[in-house]
């Protein structure tokens, strides 16, 4: 078992992503360095998504602050971020890496390629445990086959930490080696003649546990912070 892991989900209103992106580098992230986590990572959207995608990428703002430590307290957390965006959502979650990068850049940098960030929602009618069992024997094998990941953050949500937390059942960052890796739909689905069978696959697959019309996807950047 490895150190407890919080995970905080910011919501931005009224910035632009320029403007939010700095506010949670600049003033956010050292507030929270200064409660002493033994890890920090930041996953923030700092332009708005590209017009022409696969993907359906939400255009609002977000940020995700990994927070590692096995004596910290949610509480003091929680209340440098509670002021800091119109929803702040904590969790208790259980972290899994399938496929990690080799990584070679300092803490403060970003990493060198785009992350792909999805908030899972639970098909209605689906099981806890039929939904871990389908994404984690069934989807994770699926995604490490058909797309170029070199990077695979994996988070099941525990219990809320926060009030009012917003409903959510899965948090996943997800890189390829380059930008076009990930947007160039016949890159990302594995070449010219897998393209349109194994977008037809991973389309069955996530219709069988995921709510599809709750669950969001957004263009992100990520930095680690403190490793």
């Amino acid at each position: 078992m490895g150190e407890k892991k919080l995970m905080y989900v910011l919501r931005g209103s009224g910035e632009s992503h320029d403007a939010w992106a700095g506010r949670m580098r600049d003033e956010i992230s050292p507030e929270l360095l200064q409660l002493g986590p033994s890890k920090l990572q930041l996953t923030v959207t700092e332009t708005p998504p590209p017009r022409l995608s696969l993907f359906p990428f939400k255009a609002q703002p977000i940020a995700i602050f990994n927070v590692y430590g096995d004596s910290n307290s949610p509480s003091r957390f929680t209340n440098v971020l509670r002021n800091a965006a119109s929803s702040v959502s904590g969790y208790e979650v259980e972290e899994a890496y399938p496929v990690a990068y080799d990584r070679s850049w300092d803490d403060g940098e970003p990493t060198p390629s785009p992350i792909l960030l999805t908030m899972l929602r639970r098909k209605r009618g689906v099981s806890t445990d039929e939904y871990i069992r389908r994404w984690h024997e069934g989807h994770t094998p699926l995604s490490l086959e058909v797309h170029p990941l070199w990077y695979y953050q994996r988070n099941v949500i525990g219990k809320p930490i926060t009030d009012r937390a917003e409903p959510s059942d899965g948090i996943v960052l997800e890189a390829c080696p380059t930008r076009a890796d990930l947007l160039n739909p016949t890159r990302f689905f594995g070449g010219t003649l897998k393209m349109v069978p194994n977008m037809l696959r991973v389309a069955k697959d996530i219709q069988g546990f995921l709510d599809m019309k709750h669950t969001e996807t957004y263009y992100a950047t990520e930095y680690h912070l403190r490793s």
